[in-house]
């Protein structure tokens, strides 16, 4: 049913447990697990602008190269139980939840694996809901796994 399903994940030890059953999920239905982790810019209409913000030394190209390393980590154990994954990090000028619909439509993903976090009022004024809002702008199907004390290391 599934070919390829999206699991876009949080900095490295934010919410993750919905890739273990992402990972079930493709492992189940033969699919493809594609992790995506983001790295954000100030929008800026000036290509050197956007650019310097991610140039060698930093603090976005460190963002970027730490989320390569997390990545590449998380992909290596996925393939060690068999599952087959594929990584992108990509620095993106939009917000998040777009970004991530726009990668998820660009690369032909069929499903979006997302965190049904519990937060505060004040935590979803402050840092938004990341997962409600691609709930809303994306056409492809959703699923949504209720965080759980236990995470994927």
């Amino acid at each position: 049913m599934y070919r390829r399903i999206l699991v876009p994940l949080e900095r490295e030890r934010g919410a993750q447990a919905h890739l273990r059953d992402a990972a079930a999920l493709a492992s189940e239905m033969k699919a493809e697990l594609v992790l995506l982790r983001t790295v954000t810019v100030i929008p800026d209409d000036e290509y050197v602008i956007r650019h310097i913000q991610v140039e060698a030394g930093s603090s976005g190209a460190k963002r970027k190269g730490e989320a390569e390393e997390y990545v590449d980590r998380l992909r290596a154990g996925l393939q060690d139980q068999g599952v087959s994954v594929e990584t992108a990090v990509i620095v993106s000028d939009k917000a998040e939840d777009e970004a991530i619909v726009e990668y998820a439509t660009q690369t032909q993903c069929d499903l979006i694996v997302l965190p049904n976090q519990r937060r505060s009022l004040v935590s979803h004024w402050l840092q938004g809901n990341v997962p409600a809002k691609v709930q809303r702008r994306s056409h492809l199907p959703i699923l949504l796994i209720r965080e759980s004390a236990q995470a994927v290391s």
